[in-house]
């Protein structure tokens, strides 16, 4: 089992969303509206550094995990700098 963090610009989080639903991916956590700063630049929320970001947490099985990372980093490639796409791939110990 892996636990995926996506994290995506408020922009594309409908996108995201749509995409992990479409690997029925059921069970998942959103966090709206993130504040942070990276590769794609600041996104604080503000005149100065408009824009916010999202996280969305999913544990999955290994095998839905690669498909989902997969289409994950398909939508990524076709974003602006701007509108990133990260996701962090981490081993589920336990899930109780």
């Amino acid at each position: 089992m892996k636990l995926l963090t996506i994290f995506c610009s408020g922009s594309k989080v409908e996108e995201v969303r749509r995409l992990v639903d479409s690997h029925e991916v059921h069970g998942y956590t959103e966090i709206p509206e993130v504040l942070g700063s990276g590769e794609t630049g600041r996104h604080l929320g503000t005149r100065a550094y408009p824009g916010t970001s999202a996280v969305i947490l999913t544990a999955v099985g290994s095998d839905k995990a690669e498909e989902l990372i997969s289409s994950l980093d398909e939508l990524a490639r076709g974003c602006s700098p701007e509108e990133g796409i990260r996701v962090l791939v981490l081993p589920v110990e336990r899930m109780i």
